[in-house]
């Protein structure tokens, strides 16, 4: 009966539409903060997956429901990334206010195997921008008043993202030979970008936990490869790291993939300076430099 009602009030909150200025909900934070980028003072924008849970997994709770209802501008990586969340958006109502990132036209898209897109796309800092430029159409056609400032905002981003890109890329001009592990292929949109290349994966399907076979065989690549560095993940299964290393002297770095160390403030001054995004992209950069180079 609650769930009659929860359906309910959420299709009378989609008829109904928003009541304040420009509001976008997105799933995972590194999109609100490429949204924010564009919005800044204007409206507001949340996110409903915790940077600690597993997007691939996420269900949503009855104020989720709510908030997308409510949202002028929905946006998702889509039904490949956020696979439970694919029925709530594909609703017809819904789905007339969603952006959904991973059709959006000049991605820069990878593959994980063959036929099997890697949908972290976000890491790919020409993607953002390709992704803030259709939120920014989006807001500009809901908010007409302050079009000029979102598409001003696009411009500075883009700005940004150009001086971030700069800086990096200097950060990994050196020469390295530091073989690397990765716990799973899910870094690739960076690495591609700035010309960084893993020697190893530890966990190829982050749904199938490898078997006794595929175990023996990684303890084997890793005593021959002498990988100096594991990046990981923050819910990367230590039990499994620790039975793939087999006493292998391995540094770790926890790769923040989802922004968690990333504030959402936009007060005055925090609006004026980087953007979460930018912040978030060099934190990547940061780890990395960490596991190549110290």
């Amino acid at each position: 009966m609650l769930k009659y009602y929860a359906t309910l009030l959420v299709t009378a909150l989609l008829a109904t539409g928003s009541y304040a200025d420009v509001n976008v909900v997105t799933t995972i934070k590194p999109l609100q903060l490429i949204a924010q980028a564009v919005t800044k003072e204007h409206g507001s924008v949340s996110s409903i997956v915790d940077p600690q849970q597993s997007p691939h997994h996420f269900s949503l709770s009855p104020s989720d429901r709510i908030a997308l209802a409510r949202a002028d501008l929905a946006v998702w990586i889509g039904p490949l990334f956020e696979t439970h969340l694919q029925d709530f958006f594909l609703q017809s109502a819904l789905k007339a206010k969603t952006l959904t990132a991973i059709d959006i036209d000049g991605l820069q898209l990878h593959y994980i195997s063959e036929g099997q897109l890697d949908a972290h796309l976000w890491l790919d800092s020409s993607n953002a921008l390709k992704i803030a430029a259709q939120i920014t159409e989006q807001v500009s056609a809901l908010d007409p008043s302050n079009a000029i400032s979102y598409r001003q905002n696009l411009d500075n981003f883009e700005t940004e993202i150009a001086q971030g890109n700069q800086q990096i890329a200097r950060k990994f001009e050196a020469a390295t030979t530091v073989r690397y592990a990765v716990y799973h292929n899910a870094y690739q949109y960076f690495e591609q970008q700035f010309s960084l290349q893993h020697d190893l994966v530890i966990l190829r399907d982050p749904e199938t936990q490898p078997g006794i076979r595929e175990i023996v065989q990684l303890r084997e690549r890793i005593n021959q490869r002498q990988p100096s560095c594991l990046l990981l993940e923050i819910d990367s299964s230590e039990e499994l790291i620790a039975t793939v290393k087999s006493g292998h002297e391995l540094k770790s770095i926890v790769v923040d993939l989802l922004g968690t160390n990333v504030s959402n403030d936009l007060s005055t001054e925090a609006i004026s300076i980087e953007s979460g995004y930018s912040k978030f992209i060099a934190n990547i950069a940061d780890d990395f430099y960490e596991c190549l180079y110290e």
